[in-house]
């Protein structure tokens, strides 16, 4: 409240110039006020002189008068001016007070913060210092179990090497007894062999010679067929195609018959025009003409449709068997022109046609004979065909088995080739023996040499402790006191470990509270500076002098980042951030002393 009193007491220096010109203008107008008054009382004093010069009196009191309002207008104006500015001096004072009373309220609030704070980190250097000691216990038990795990470890692979010693001892006598065994089998094969591939051989050979003759004869055979079954086919082949052609011509000429009668009919429609009857039978003429003309018309369709087939055997019975048929109406129409020259007897045109009827009469004969001659030979050629086929599955046969005689003349030579092998494998493991039995002699040479070495030696080591055992006694002594020098030189340097592991620790732990802490970051995100912080400063050296290790801490000159800060809290939390590295630095200490 002390502090509060100062900011309302003003000295008189510190007024403002508006004040002394405000009040000397309220001084001066008084004065006035009182001379006008003055002047006014020793008017009617003067009443009795003369009336011009009161009229001249007043003028001048109504112009001073004006003036004095002017001024005193414009005064008021600059004072009301002065007010205004002085209100809001008074107002901008007002709320720096109040600004920094809320300051000095929140300061406090802050101390007492942080003095909490201070207690927090003072219970928890205590609970550090607990752990470090429990942390200690722990170290010493895993040293001592990695002690206990090295000697563990160096007697398992002793035991580990006498075991595979024996094992080895064993598997070597088995092997030596396997190669013995594996040496009479090879002998009682061998012999064996010598006598079963001479006469099974000599057997087979024989076997397979006089099989060889027996196909090539066969072969010889079948290939005369075959050729003999060629020339047939191709003679059959060449007969269909004569036979073919000759019923082309056939069919060629009775196209002419046709044409030709055609003619007649049309020279007897113009003959006997006039008679009825002759005018009937020659409709009927002409119609069964035209039936012939048709049939006469679809057998070329059938002669030209069938002419590739009839190369083949089948097509050209076929076609011939379809003449047959069609031949029928060939001789209807003769029938019907012997009945129309019988009817007519008009023209001798139709003894000519009787005659060529007569005529195709013959050839169709002949051509019957000579399609029932092409079908025997058709008929002879398939038989041949199919004996052809039989030659052509027994060729097969015979390729099949003389890819079987091959192949088994592969397999005598691929016998005989591990034979071979075999008995070079047999020579093989006879000088493997020999050179393992010379093996054998040389290591026993070797260890008669190293036992009388041994000899030796323990006899020399037995002299020379009889001669030193002062002066290794002496040595013993040296090496001892060194070793405790060791140790206490490590016993330091694990008091400093841990004094500093301390420090560490209330450093992590009081940075991290500070990381937290809203007042000394700005806005809450920027980690805190180490030198602009006096308090933060102040409160670390407490921390240090309270601890009395201050000379074995280290100098921190930059600020911990939040990642960091989050960091060494979760370690901190947890534990095992300070276990690792004091267990490093322990390890590095045992190193070093081995």
């Amino acid at each position: 409240m002390e502090k509060r009193k100062w900011l309302w007491k003003r000295k008189s220096s510190d007024r403002s110039p508006g004040e002394s010109d405000s009040s000397g203008s309220f001084s001066l107008y008084s004065e006035r006020s009182s001379d006008e008054q003055d002047a006014l009382r020793e008017s009617p004093s003067t009443g009795a002189q003369s009336p011009e010069v009161t009229s001249k009196l007043t003028l001048v009191v109504d112009d001073e008068v004006k003036d004095t309002v002017k001024n005193l207008t414009e005064k008021l104006s600059a004072a009301l001016v002065n007010i205004s500015a002085k209100e809001d001096l008074v107002q901008q004072h007002a709320k720096v007070a109040e600004e920094a009373v809320a300051g000095w309220e929140k300061a406090e609030s802050e101390v007492e913060t942080l003095k909490q704070q201070l207690d927090v980190v003072m219970q928890q250097n205590m609970s550090l210092d607990v752990r470090v000691s429990h942390l200690d216990a722990a170290l010493k038990e895993c040293v001592r179990q990695l002690r206990q795990a090295k000697d563990e470890q160096e007697q398992r692979i002793a035991d580990a090497l006498i075991k595979k010693d024996a094992e080895y001892d064993i598997a070597k006598a088995e092997l030596d007894k396997q190669i013995l065994d594996l040496q009479a089998q090879i002998e009682y094969a061998r012999a064996e062999n010598d006598a079963s591939i001479d006469t099974r051989t000599l057997l087979v050979c024989e076997a397979m010679e006089k099989e060889n003759e027996f196909l090539k004869n066969e072969l010889l055979s079948r290939c005369r067929q075959l050729e003999t079954m060629m020339i047939e086919r191709d003679l059959s082949t060449r007969a269909a195609e004569t036979a073919s052609k000759l019923q082309l011509e056939s069919i060629k000429k009775i196209a002419k018959l046709e044409a030709e009668c055609r003619k007649l009919q049309a020279a007897a429609r113009r003959l006997h025009k006039s008679v009825a009857d002759s005018s009937f039978y020659a409709e009927s003429a002409t119609d069964s003409q035209s039936d012939g003309g048709e049939t006469l018309n679809a057998l070329v369709i059938d002669v030209h449709k069938r002419s590739d087939v009839e190369k083949n055997g089948d097509g050209t019975l076929a076609a011939l068997d379809d003449a047959k048929i069609n031949t029928p109406s060939v001789e209807s129409e003769a029938v019907s022109g012997e009945s129309i020259s019988a009817e007519t007897l008009v023209n001798p045109e139709f003894e000519t046609l009787i005659k060529r009827v007569e005529q195709l009469e013959a050839e169709k004969l002949e051509l019957e004979r000579a399609l029932d001659e092409s079908g025997a030979s058709l008929n002879a050629s398939k038989g041949r065909l199919g004996e052809l086929e039989i030659m052509e599955a027994l060729q097969k046969e015979l390729t099949a088995v003389n890819d079987s005689k091959i192949l088994l003349e592969f397999q005598l030579i691929g016998m005989e080739a591990e034979a071979r092998t075999n008995s070079s494998y047999v020579d093989l493991l006879k000088a493997e023996n020999e050179k393992e039995q010379e093996e054998t002699t040389q290591l026993k040479v070797k260890c008669k040499d190293l036992e009388n070495e041994l000899s030796r030696t323990t006899k020399e080591s037995e002299l020379k402790q009889s001669t030193i055992t002062n002066h290794d006694f002496a040595l013993k002594k040296e090496d001892l006191t060194a070793a405790a020098d060791k140790l206490a030189e490590c016993q330091k340097t694990i008091a400093s470990l841990g004094r500093q592991l301390k420090s560490l620790a209330t450093l992590e732990d009081f940075l991290m509270d500070n990381s937290n802490i809203p007042g000394l970051s700005s806005n809450g995100m920027n980690s805190p500076k180490c030198d602009s912080n006096p308090l933060r400063i102040s409160i670390d050296t407490n921390v240090h002098l309270e601890n009395g290790k201050g000379e074995d801490l280290p100098m921190y000159s930059c600020p911990l980042t939040s990642s960091e800060n989050h960091a060494t809290s979760i370690k901190n939390r947890n534990g095992f951030g300070k276990f690792f590295s004091l267990s490093k630095s322990v390890k590095e200490i045992v190193n070093n002393q081995d």
